[in-house]
């Protein structure tokens, strides 16, 4: 069963914040791709780990508190204001009142099981956005983006260090097997705006 790691989606949130300071503060151009040593509260550790070819429904861990307590550095698969290469756009469009801050995709590992039959190729990723709009439109926008996908809400824990949390499932089925993609989408408001953060496994485009 695919686990959502909502503890490393805090720590994703986190780096969402300290991003979006950094970039307010230095003016980062959009597209410009972020370079340096991964961190725990890099926006590449945001994501889930799952068995491409699995059956049944996910069971969320429960979410934790904490976070990087300095501006994270971000490794080459990471791209600020713009989709990272290998990141699926069509998964998630950005709304027009959101604004992109920075996204990650990466090949996901394939599990001791998946190796012994033909893989379903997977990628995980990470989406930090900030909106204007209030958390609960925001959690109501990205369900309405996710689930035009395909994706079905389902029960995440309570979002501890987060003002919400929910999470989503797609499951389909191919010649491997069923196919679980998963995502956790998790809302941090500072007051003057909302973080987002939309990170897991889905399958390589």
């Amino acid at each position: 069963m695919p686990r959502l790691a909502t503890a490393r989606r805090t720590a994703a949130l986190a780096a969402a914040v300290g991003l979006a300071l950094a970039t307010a503060g230095c003016g980062t151009g959009t597209g410009q791709s972020a370079s340096g040593g991964t961190t725990s509260g890099g926006t590449t550790s945001g994501s889930t780990t799952s068995d491409s070819t699995t059956s049944g429904s996910p069971e969320p861990s429960a979410a934790v508190t904490g976070g990087p307590t300095e501006l994270p550095t971000f490794d080459p698969s990471s791209a600020v204001a713009t989709y990272a290469q290998g990141f699926p756009a069509d998964l998630f469009p950005m709304p027009e009142d959101a604004t992109l801050l920075a996204s990650s995709a990466q090949p996901a590992p394939a599990s001791e099981g998946a190796k012994k039959a033909k893989a379903v190729a997977m990628t995980q990723v990470t989406l930090n956005l900030s909106s204007s709009r209030k958390t609960d439109q925001v959690i109501k926008q990205a369900k309405q983006i996710l689930t035009a996908q395909g994706f079905k809400q389902i029960s995440a824990p309570d979002a501890s260090g987060l003002t919400a949390q929910t999470a989503f499932l797609r499951i389909t089925k191919g010649k491997s097997g069923e196919v679980q993609e998963s995502l956790v989408v998790g809302v941090l408001d500072d007051g003057e705006r909302r973080l987002c953060s939309i990170s897991g496994t889905v399958r390589t485009p």
